[in-house]
């Protein structure tokens, strides 16, 4: 995750995140502190629900909530304090806790939306270039506006510095200069003039261009001018899991023709350890493998059957440990689901592809998923999807049926994750 949004309520949540999510960045909003979010997410937005309560208590809020991204020695993502266009709220108790939180001396607020008529000039906000006081925000019956000087209103909340940049400084082309100079003369938090999307460009790139960059504070605009790379990462192409748990002669030859073709690394299990006293050495070695494999950036398949005999075993098996042809399934597939619920746990991953259905209901039910999602066909009757609620967020799933597919169609489906990454 590279960027956390800290907002005051749910729909100035949603508004500032949705200018993140629609330049590619996995945002995710969190109703609660609590929520834990995906794995994947580029941009997690959390609602502290504080616009209305005390100073105090909305410090408190937006400490708690940074908590556990800011703590020493990790690296944090960037922090960005989300506020009301109409700067109604704990604005200087918010960003204050959160200049602690975050450790940042300078905190950079730009709170004009443009495009709503919300514009800041020589300190002032403005709706529809009319100064707050003088319009209905002023009235709010929760939030009640005193002044249209940001720096008024921040100061009845806080006794950080507050120092302000006009408009003509932000487009003079020394921004950059004026903010790295205040960053050295202790803490303070800076209001900057915009009225147009540009000069908000302008804000953006100058914060980002700083190293450290500032606390950034603003609301939707601020957020909709930040550059792409300050809230996603280059997507890279992950690696694949394989479960191969049909024992069809099909899948064998899918899977030898994934090897040959050099498309994955094979893991072989032994089914029949699956079923011993030593089946958790097995198991240690099966996931020790794979996330080796899948560390390099190799697609990893974990295979259950070598040749045509393997599938003889199976009545063999069932004499031994006195149990039906169905109990021994149930076994194997149970210990492929957790075998796959310990590696995803373990190693970055970029989709599954699972083979037989007992092998994808168990590993589906070993994930958590509360359903499969279907999106799209890789093959007749080989359809991609994902995992609705697992834990593996919305990573691709393709499934096959054992005797499914001509013998490409394992490497066809490595290839159309493979694509699916390079699409973005």
């Amino acid at each position: 995750m590279k960027l956390i949004v800290i907002a005051d309520d749910f729909t100035g949540a949603n508004d500032t995140g949705v200018q993140l999510a629609k330049k590619g960045a996995k945002t995710e909003v969190m109703l609660t502190q609590r929520q834990k979010p995906s794995r994947h997410a580029d941009v997690l937005v959390v609602n502290t629900e504080s616009r209305a309560v005390t100073p105090g208590e909305a410090a408190q809020a937006v400490t708690e909530a940074l908590r556990q991204w800011c703590q020493p020695g990790q690296e944090a993502p960037l922090v960005y304090k989300k506020i009301d266009s109409t700067f109604r709220g704990n604005v200087g108790a918010e960003v204050e806790a959160a200049m602690l939180a975050t450790g940042k001396t300078l905190a950079l607020i730009a709170g004009a939306i443009p495009g709503a008529g919300r514009t800041t000039e020589r300190g002032e906000c403005l709706v529809h270039q009319v100064p707050l006081l003088e319009t209905e925000f002023a009235s709010d019956p929760r939030t009640p506006i005193v002044s249209s000087r940001i720096s008024t209103l921040i100061a009845r909340q806080s006794a950080v510095q507050v120092c302000e940049i006009d408009l003509s400084r932000v487009r003079s082309g020394e921004l950059a200069s004026a903010l790295e100079q205040l960053a050295g003369q202790g803490k303070t938090m800076v209001v900057v003039d915009a009225v147009t999307e540009n000069d908000l460009e302008i804000i953006a790139s100058a914060a980002m261009a700083m190293s450290p960059p500032p606390l950034l504070v603003g609301a939707a605009g601020l957020a909709n001018a930040l550059p792409v790379s300050a809230f996603l990462s280059e997507r890279q192409a992950l690696p694949v899991l394989v479960v191969a748990g049909s024992m069809s002669e099909a899948t064998r030859r899918q899977v030898e023709q994934a090897r040959r073709s050099r498309r994955g690394d094979i893991v072989d299990i032994d089914v029949a350890l699956l079923l011993t006293s030593r089946a958790e050495q097995h198991r240690q070695n099966i996931i020790a493998q794979a996330c080796e494999i899948l560390e390099q950036g190799r697609h990893c398949i974990l295979r259950t059957s070598r040749e045509a005999e393997d599938r003889f075993q199976i009545e063999a098996l069932c004499r031994q440990y006195a149990l039906t042809r169905q109990q021994v399934g149930e076994r194997i597939s149970q210990q492929l689901g957790q075998l796959t619920l310990a590696i995803t746990g373990q190693a970055s991953i970029g989709g599954l592809f699972l083979t037989g259905g007992d092998i994808a209901i168990a590993v589906a039910n070993a994930l958590g998923a509360e359903g499969y999602r279907i999106e799209s066909e890789v093959a007749p009757c080989i359809p991609c999807g994902t995992f609705i609620n697992s834990e593996i967020d919305d990573l691709p799933v393709i499934t096959k049926a054992g005797g499914f597919g001509t013998e490409s169609t394992l490497c066809d489906a490595l290839y159309f994750i493979e694509e699916m990454y390079s699409d973005h």
